[in-house]
């Protein structure tokens, strides 16, 4: 059997054709993967044979007709001009119908050359194929060449045959290779013209798999999809593939074998994953052997479709898929899942495959994506871990594996969604009742609680976990103890019993921050801050932590425990820095960091007055977790929000905020403070003076009762003496700025600002007091540059662009143009080249 290209083997039937009209009479069998161009060398040869005066004689074998008897003879005796009476009456006898289609033959032959052709002899009915075998072994003395052409998996289909032609010296048999570069050069010169390049026809064949039917349909998607033709490096990039590749692969698809369909399916649900052994596991899992298997592989390659391994066209892939029943592709997947778990794969793509093939209490599988969903937590993709655990828990066999798996699935849940987790809590309490639920998800178990305002059942928890403290590992202990310092915290009245526990010491007893766990690091921050107030060792703990933290992904409860440390001392300008240095560096973190994360630095900004930079963290917050998803702490971005809002004169985006429901509870714990605080500037700035200051005397009273003595997270003072001056009351306003004024700074030189100024028009020149003194309006010395101004003028004065400031401070571009108008205003320049010397002089000034 000779191995040929398109060209070449036109050239050899062009041989055999000669060699017949000389009375040397010849037999071919040209054989072919669907799409090769076999239909396209009987074209040729007709051509040929009609440009020569050559009779010819033409039939096709069909699906439709193999069941009929002597189809392709009738089509044959047809063409010779026999009426269907009598191709009838030659057909009623079977024993004669062979030689009498030979003496006719014989007959036309004596007369002038001939060309019998019959394609497609694959689906021939088996009384023709009698006759054309009885033809093909008498063709030797004939004017005459018999063209057949047939699928490549002929010889399993034909052993007689492909015996004739294998022993018969007056019979050739070629197998169409797929098309050469000068074959493809050809026909993309038909299309595009002849300055076709050799990477054009290199990228083309390639896409093609050498089939002649994908490559025209190739070109017609090309030419009907009147996009311009993509170029690179001077060549002209094929399609991905449109309508007519599709019906093309369909038309492929419809003729393959059913091992050649298996591996077709296996190829396509393997994918990007697929590798010669992986390949190899899967088709045997599927009752191949390595034969047929191998067998199947060719014959896709040969059809164009595959390079043994993956499809040349994704847009073949996706019509092998599509045209995969649903309960066969699910077999599939959970077998590639097998055939990835054997050759060690990638956790993720073992459960990739499980995840479509829906295994049922399949014990290695539920293990297999549990283990993938923890790699995948671990890499801060929490959406494919949730993915994976949904699959596992449907997977799961009995109630306490389920347990495990549901606490698991709300753990990666809360990463993205922490509202999601509330549909869970019911069930994991009742599960953490029954022993069911390990330590560590008891614990996850308690912050969930928290942050939905379910005090009463975490004091339930708290007093579960106390009484088998002993059993607890280490690290397990100081999760429960940071959980109670958090409870104390978060909520001052209901967590006022954890406010003085007693912290365990770490494991080394000369470690007193960094140590080994920093959750235990965290804990002790917050418990010295509950119990000694901001000392100056707080603080210094709080720095360490942030240092060791920061660089490395940073977990979320440390962190925050360090910043609200700095916060309370009143140390807020290096709060805002370490904040600064959090959001650039979290786009990588779970959504739920991430929103946490700018909430905090939203309202640091908004205290120290950078409220075009508050108002961008805020929304970004609130846009990665809608209000609904944040628990009793949706007071923070959404007052940051309206501070911001507030200040900067949009009141109807500010009182947007309020429209968004709250937990009730949420006015028992701290974001309620923030939260009524936004609502009284809201009410003052729309000049609802009384409710302001209902709202401003009910941040005093919480503060009374929870005993927060100095706080930087309200000021009300300031604002209810603003309101007190609108309602007439100057006296009592005057006294609430002097004790406003003699506290200890609070870290905020915007807001002591305003309380001053505000003092001032009030008590001094006999100025009554208006709307015009209220801090709300944002008020600046004409020079002085606030902290991030001074960030951005010093990287613009180092030549970076807005974008690239913006990139390195974590806003917008916008917020960067914004702050550089008010420098050069502030500094009297014109642009940035006057920036070097102003800031130098303002420098030196100390302003």
């Amino acid at each position: 059997m000779e191995l040929a290209e398109r060209c070449r083997a036109q050239q050899l039937l062009d041989g055999l054709f000669r060699q017949a009209c000389d009375g040397r009479g010849q037999a071919a069998l040209v054989l072919g993967p669907p799409g090769a161009g076999k239909t396209g060398v009987v074209d040729y040869v007709k051509g040929q044979a009609e440009r020569a005066g050559v009779t010819v004689l033409s039939a096709t074998g069909s699906v439709a007709e193999r069941s009929f008897p002597l189809g392709v003879v009738a089509q044959l005796l047809s063409c010779l001009g026999y009426s269907m009476d009598e191709i009838a009456a030659v057909c009623e006898s079977p024993a004669k119908v062979a030689a009498a289609v030979h003496d006719a033959v014989c007959v036309v032959a004596e007369r002038t050359p001939l060309i019998v052709t019959v394609d497609d002899v694959h689906d021939i009915d088996s009384e023709s194929l009698r006759c054309l075998l009885y033809v093909i072994h008498r063709v030797a003395p004939l004017r005459a060449l018999v063209l057949l052409t047939g699928s490549s998996d002929l010889p399993q289909q034909s052993p007689l045959l492909i015996a004739e032609y294998m022993r018969n010296p007056s019979c050739s048999l070629l197998r169409l290779a797929p098309l050469c570069a000068s074959c493809v050069k050809g026909v993309l010169a038909e299309h595009q013209g002849s300055g076709v390049c050799d990477r054009t026809v290199s990228l083309w064949r390639r896409a093609s798999g050498g089939s002649l039917l994908l490559l025209h349909a190739l070109l017609k998607d090309w030419s009907s999809s009147g996009v311009p033709a993509e170029v690179d490096q001077g060549a002209v990039l094929p399609p991905p593939g449109g309508d007519a590749v599709r019906f093309a692969v369909q038309y492929i698809h419809g003729l393959m074998s059913g091992d050649g369909l298996r591996t077709a399916r296996a190829l396509a649900v393997l994918g990007e994953s697929a590798t010669a052994e992986r390949v190899e596991r899967l088709l045997h899992h599927l009752g191949m052997s390595a034969g047929e298997a191998a067998r199947s592989r060719n014959a896709l390659e040969a059809a164009g479709l595959t390079d043994g391994l993956r499809y040349h066209l994704e847009a073949a892939r996706d019509v092998v898929l599509d045209r995969t029943p649903s309960d066969e592709r699910t077999r599939l997947h959970r077998n590639a899942a097998l055939a990835l778990r054997e050759s060690n794969a990638e956790l993720s793509e073992v459960a990739g495959h499980l995840i479509q093939a829906r295994p049922a209490q399949d014990p290695w599988a539920v293990i297999a994506l549990r283990e993938a969903a923890t790699q995948a937590l671990h890499e801060h993709d929490a959406e494919r871990a949730i993915a994976f655990l949904r699959a596992a828990y449907d997977a799961s066999a009995d109630g306490s594996q389920r347990a495990v798996v549901r606490a698991e699935l709300a753990q990666a849940e809360w990463e993205v969604d922490p509202g999601a987790v509330r549909w869970h809590l019911t069930d994991l309490l009742d599960e953490h009742r029954a022993g069911r639920l390990s330590r560590e998800h008891s614990l996850l178990l308690g912050m969930y609680l928290l942050w939905s305002g379910r005090t009463q059942e975490v004091c339930a928890l708290l007093t579960d976990l106390d009484a088998v403290r002993e059993e607890l590992p280490q690290d397990a202990r100081a999760r429960l103890d940071a959980l109670r310092v958090w409870f104390a915290y978060f909520f001052p009245t209901y967590g006022a019993q954890y406010r003085h526990s007693p912290l365990e010491s770490p494991q080394d007893p000369g470690q007193c921050i960094v140590s080994v766990d920093p959750q235990w690091d965290g804990a002790l921050v917050l418990a010295l801050l509950l119990t000694e107030g901001p000392t100056d060792d707080a603080c210094g703990a709080a720095e360490q932590l942030l240092q060791a933290q920061v660089p490395h992904q940073p977990l979320l409860a440390p962190t925050m425990a360090a910043l609200i440390s700095l916060i309370r001392a009143a140390r807020l300008e290096r709060a805002a820095d370490w904040c600064d240095r959090l959001v650039v560096g979290c786009s990588e973190r779970t959504t739920t960091c991430q929103a946490i994360l700018l909430a905090a630095s939203a309202i640091l900004e908004s205290w120290l007055g950078n409220f075009t930079t508050a108002l961008t963290r805020a929304e970004q917050a609130l846009t990665l977790l809608p209000p609904s998803a944040w628990g009793v702490a949706v007071g923070l971005p959404l007052s940051a929000k309206v501070l911001a809002c507030v200040s900067l004169g949009d009141l109807e985006a500010a009182a947007e905020c309020f429209r968004a429901p709250v937990p009730q509870l949420m006015f028992q714990a701290l974001p309620g403070l923030h939260y009524l605080q936004a609502r009284g500037r809201l009410h003052l700035a729309a000049g609802r003076h009384q409710a302001a200051l209902g709202d401003f005397y009910a941040c005093r009273d919480l503060m009374a009762a929870w005993k927060l003595e100095v706080s930087v997270f309200t000021a009300w003072r300031v604002y209810a003496a603003e309101a007190l001056a609108e309602l007439g009351d100057r006296d009592e306003a005057a006294r609430l700025l002097e004790e406003e004024l003699a506290q200890p700074d609070r870290g905020s030189p915007w807001l002591r600002k305003q309380a001053q100024l505000l003092y001032d028009r009030l008590c001094g020149a006999g100025i009554d007091a208006g709307p015009g003194m209220r801090p709300s309006a944002v008020t600046e010395e004409p020079h002085t540059l606030s902290r991030a101004e001074h960030r951005v003028a010093h990287l613009a004065q180092e030549g970076l662009t807005n974008r690239e400031i913006a990139e390195q401070l974590g806003v917008t571009p916008s917020t960067v143009e914004q702050h550089l108008t008010r420098i050069y205003r502030k500094l009297g320049v014109r642009g940035r080249a006057g920036l070097p010397v102003a800031l130098n002089s303002a420098e030196s000034l100390g302003v």
